[in-house]
């Protein structure tokens, strides 16, 4: 990445190379703006590198009626598999229903359909039904008793790390520069622009976008930024277990109607298993895995392996922990949108933009909403 900063001042400041930072970053060089991220540690250190590792449209979303965020999720992938075909990649998906599941096979079913129809016509791999016989050569390990229906449908699935870093290397060779291992002390604005006061000197623009994903509400307080919104911290695990426990990924539900997934990634000779969801109200960086929540993602794990298949604590090769920045519905504070909102406030001839929320999968979108907002 660059490491000597053009003469100042810069058009726009970011702050935070995520995937959506860097996202912005490539749209607005691209747009010719002179465009500078700032990073506290490294790109797509945070969120972005501790995800599921899936370009999805989300299905499970059309079940809280987010239609409009599953149609341009899925637009957005079909976008990012013919601009990134090294990087991301069409998998196929299963999803089994057994007597115990929560939802109902066509229930399912209907979702599915509207899922093909949302994903649009260039979507030619379909959805279908598929035999249970044919699912115990697809999932052998799996219980094969008490399935009522086996689905499949298709969806992407990425190495999120290398995404976001080609990403903010698309920003670099457009124009940007992004700086890493950034200690920003403090943030001035007046009414012409915003001074970024920091260990790799300062930074003025006229614009400042806040792109800090889940610190974004303790990057407004301890800046005095404005901002309309505030987010819920939902933190998310994944374990991962040594070798490939299906030759697919598999779509599970639990009990409780919530899901996950099984991930097999046979050139790591592994298997990713997640995710959780549970809220924190501690500071981001204090985050850790905690045992339970090895145990809850291996209990259901279990519940489906066959009696000669389980999986034991010791073959867990190591675990890892991301952090959801989720905006609560002004309604219903305990229904979380995952949603975006970006929060553009005018002060003088400057501009702060704060990118609330988000996912991996849209910030193709995200991003050129963003520059529709910049001034001209």
């Amino acid at each position: 990445m660059n490491t000597t900063t053009p003469p100042l001042p810069f058009d726009v400041i970011i702050l935070g190379a995520g995937i959506n930072g860097c996202g912005i970053a490539s749209e607005l060089s691209g747009a010719g703006l002179r465009v500078v991220v700032l990073e506290k540690n490294t790109i797509g250190s945070g969120t972005s590198s501790k995800s599921s590792r899936l370009i999805h449209g989300g299905l499970r979303y059309l079940e809280t009626f987010e239609i409009g965020l599953v149609h341009e999720a899925l637009r957005d992938r079909q976008e990012l598999l013919e601009t990134y075909p090294e990087i991301v990649s069409v998998k196929p998906f299963y999803l089994p229903v057994y007597r115990s599941s929560p939802r109902w096979g066509i229930t399912i079913w209907a979702g599915l359909k509207l899922y093909d129809v949302l994903a649009g016509r260039r979507n030619v791999l379909k959805s279908k039904r598929i035999k249970r016989s044919d699912f115990q050569t697809i999932a052998p390990r799996l219980k094969q008793e008490n399935l009522t229906a086996v689905f499949r449908y298709y969806d992407a699935k990425t190495n999120d790390l290398l995404l976001t870093q080609k990403v903010g290397g698309d920003a670099v060779n457009r124009g940007a520069v992004i700086h890493q291992f950034v200690t920003i002390t403090r943030i001035n604005n007046n009414e012409r622009e915003f001074r970024v006061f920091s260990n790799r000197g300062i930074f003025t623009a006229p614009i400042l976008i806040n792109a800090t994903g889940p610190w974004i509400d303790e990057v407004n307080t301890q800046y005095s930024l404005p901002a309309r919104y505030h987010i819920r911290k939902i933190s998310g695990i994944h374990i991962i277990v040594e070798g490939c426990l299906t030759a697919d990924l598999m779509f599970m539900q639990t009990a409780e109607k919530r899901i996950f997934f099984i991930i097999p990634e046979p050139e790591n000779h592994h298997t990713i298993i997640g995710t959780t969801e549970r809220e924190e109200t501690g500071a981001t960086d204090a985050v850790r895995v905690q045992p339970e929540d090895v145990d809850y993602l291996l209990t259901q794990l279990n519940m489906y392996l066959d009696d000669n298949n389980q999986v034991s604590p010791d073959e867990i090769k190591s675990s890892y922990i991301g952090v959801r920045p989720l905006i609560a519905r002004k309604d219903n504070p305990t229904d979380l949108s995952r949603e975006y909102r970006l929060d553009r406030h005018q002060i003088g001839a400057t501009t702060l933009i704060h990118v609330f929320g988000g996912k991996l999968t849209t910030f193709l979108s995200l991003a050129r909403k963003v520059r529709k907002l910049i001034p001209k």
